[in-house]
Order: structure tokens, then sequence, then C-alpha cells
């Protein structure tokens, strides 16, 4: 249970832009306390500097609500917060952005993790392909690329971090079998003329649903190999170019996220 003395309005104007946090499982909303434990506590005492009086927001997924909270009491293993208000969380609007990016090196990989999560994706699938850069096993890294999405959704103060999950085979990825309404676009550099905005208006033009979701799926340098991408187009994959520049793998994913968005939401 919450208070309710003052609208949500009134709070928020009230509070500002304050810090914003995810909480994990260990978090414990109970009446008008949350109580956080574990390593996120660790986090906002050492690295964060969280004191008592201190303003915060936190998303708590387990309850799926956004809480607006004042640091009430930080003791050697907990940081408890006593609530002000609440709400359920909003999701980004239409249409969900799914990326699936070929593994690179893992610096440049990461950069990429948290710049799509700073766009608003919703989904990020990490694949290995036949020119991929790196082999071997990539789930070992899982864990900090869900950090470093938190961190990042956190930063540009998201309500959702990306889920993200545990890299695949290419192949394996391109066969599956879409949702409704799924639009499904291949980066590709030997289609130069076709460009993501025509294929959402086009749609548009033949009376067809908005697409939701919208995977992108985005090849190492290099591109995926002659066998992968006719793969892909016998499953309903559709060409896209990003120009006539050879693109860094981690820039080409930024850019068509950022036209995506420019596309569906004209």
């Amino acid at each position: 249970m919450t208070r309710h003395d003052d609208s949500q309005q009134d709070v928020s104007e009230a509070l500002g832009l304050v810090p914003r946090y995810f909480l994990d499982e260990s978090a414990r909303v109970e009446d008008e306390r949350i109580t956080i434990s574990g390593g996120k506590a660790n986090r906002l005492k050492r690295v964060m500097r969280v004191r008592r009086d201190d303003r915060l927001e936190l998303v708590h997924p387990a309850t799926d609500r956004l809480y607006w909270a004042v640091v009430e009491r930080v003791t050697r293993d907990d940081v408890i917060c006593e609530v002000i208000e609440s709400r359920p969380r909003r999701a980004l609007p239409p249409p969900r952005i799914v990326i699936s990016a070929s593994l690179i090196r893992p610096q440049r990989y990461d950069f990429m993790i948290e710049k799509a999560t700073e766009l608003g994706v919703d989904e990020i699938r990490p694949v290995w392909s036949q020119r991929a850069i790196i082999r071997g096993d990539a789930a070992q890294r899982l864990h900090r690329w869900r950090r470093l999405a938190t961190e990042a959704a956190e930063q540009c103060r998201r309500e959702y971090r990306p889920e993200i999950h545990a890299p695949m085979e290419v192949v394996d990825l391109i066969q599956e079998e879409p949702s409704p309404n799924c639009v499904r676009l291949l980066a590709s550099a030997l289609e130069p003329d076709q460009r993501i905005a025509p294929i959402f208006q086009s749609r548009r033009e033949d009376g067809l649903p908005e697409p939701d979701p919208v995977h992108l799926l985005i090849g190492p340098e290099g591109g995926y190999t002659p066998e992968e991408a006719e793969l892909a187009r016998r499953h309903g994959w559709q060409p896209f170019s990003l120009g006539n520049r050879p693109l860094r793998a981690e820039t080409a994913a930024i850019i068509a996220i950022a036209l995506t968005l420019e596309a569906a939401r004209s």
C-alpha cells in the first residue's frame, strides 16, 4: 500500500529527474517500505553513494510498478526506502523492436547492447554466423550484457529493460516461425536501393496492419555469407540497405534501429 496525499503529477514535479534504478529479486516491497538487499544494495551504497533522504525512482519488475521513494536509512546490509507514490509501468509505444546481431569483438558488442537499449529496443538476440569474429561459449557474457542493458535502461529512464537471449546459430533463428504481423528485415549490401521506410509505407498502402514486432537481422563485418542470406530470403526476411558505405557491425545495428523507429512512427 502507498500513500496518496499528493497526485502523481505533483509528486513528479516535486521530485524532478531523480536517479532511476531497477530492483532485482532480492528487493522486498512491504506496505510503504522497499528494502533493497544484496548486490543492488551494495551498488547503491558503494558506487552511487546514496544517503538518507535521497530521492529515487525504483522500477520493480516483480510487481510491474514504478515507485517514487525516499531513502529512510542505510544499514550494513540494506537500503530501506519509504514509498511516496507508485504506478504501473508504461511500455514504449509499438512496434516492439527485436534485433538479432551477429557476435563481434566483445567490447564492440557491449557498445551495441548499450546503445540499442538507449534507443528503446525490446529484445536482443545474439547470433553466431559463419563470419562471426568470435566463437566459443559467448553465453558466459550473458550476465554482463544484462547488467549493461540494466544500467543503460536506468540512464535513459526506461521502465522496461530489453530481454537478452543466450546466443544461438543464425541459421536456426532464420528458420523460426514468425509471429502474426511480424516484419523481418535483413541488412544487406546487395540491395542498395531498398530502404526501411518504403517497406513500412508499402504495407500501409496495401492496407496491412502496422508491423509488430519488427525483427532486424544484422550481420558481422562482411555481412552474412551468400548461403545464409539466401536462406533468410527463402524464409521471408526482406533485405534492406543502410547506404553505400561499409559500416562496422555495431554502427549498422544502431542506424537500423533509428531508421526503424523513424519509419514506424512517421
